[in-house]
């Protein structure tokens, strides 16, 4: 359940504010905030690039990132979709979150294998993302920090923040007494 006035808004690049005081946010009451007042880059700490091993499936990746764009490639060919797990030994696991996605286009989806890939993208993400925020003790901390504020992760210079659901949904799924 989220608060209707509360808006935090983050990227991997966030500034390092209260909350409340980053570009587009809007708390009613900034004392509900003062755990992550404390955190430093708790803001990046949400984003997709940031750096928590996890595990998802068999495999271990660096960043949401890694097993986001390891997903998609495995579409077409499992093989190279392997280099970006930690297992591989490549460099491209070990690589930062942007790096991962600076080779999304290690191979291109066909239409066929695009539609299978709008199919399953929105399942790999959630299920990554409810990875390293179940790993990640000080990340769950920062997540559940975000009491019942809405998420929104900016996408770039001149383009609208989308709001995302899941990580709300994957907050409120680590509540204690949360089934």
């Amino acid at each position: 359940m989220t608060t209707v006035e509360d808006r935090l808004y983050y990227f991997s690049g966030s500034a390092d504010r209260p909350p409340g005081q980053g570009a587009h946010e809007q708390v009613a009451d900034a004392a509900r905030y003062a755990e992550l007042a404390g955190v430093r880059h708790w803001r990046r700490m949400l984003s997709n690039f940031w750096p928590a091993q996890f595990v998802l499936g068999e495999r271990t990746y660096g960043t949401v990132e890694h097993a986001f764009q390891a997903a998609k490639i495995a579409v077409v060919d499992p093989g190279p979709a392997e280099r970006f797990a930690l297992e591989s030994g490549d460099e491209l696991a070990y690589g930062d979150g942007a790096t991962a996605r600076r080779h999304r286009k290690l191979v291109l989806l066909d239409d066929e294998q695009l539609r299978r890939w709008d199919q399953l993208k929105d399942a790999v993400m959630r299920d990554a993302m409810r990875a390293k925020f179940n790993q990640h003790q000080p990340l769950r901390t920062v997540l559940l920090a975000t009491r019942t504020a809405r998420l929104w992760h900016g996408t770039g210079r001149g383009q609208p923040p989308t709001r995302i659901h899941d990580l709300e949904t994957i907050r409120d799924e680590l509540l204690p007494g949360h089934p």
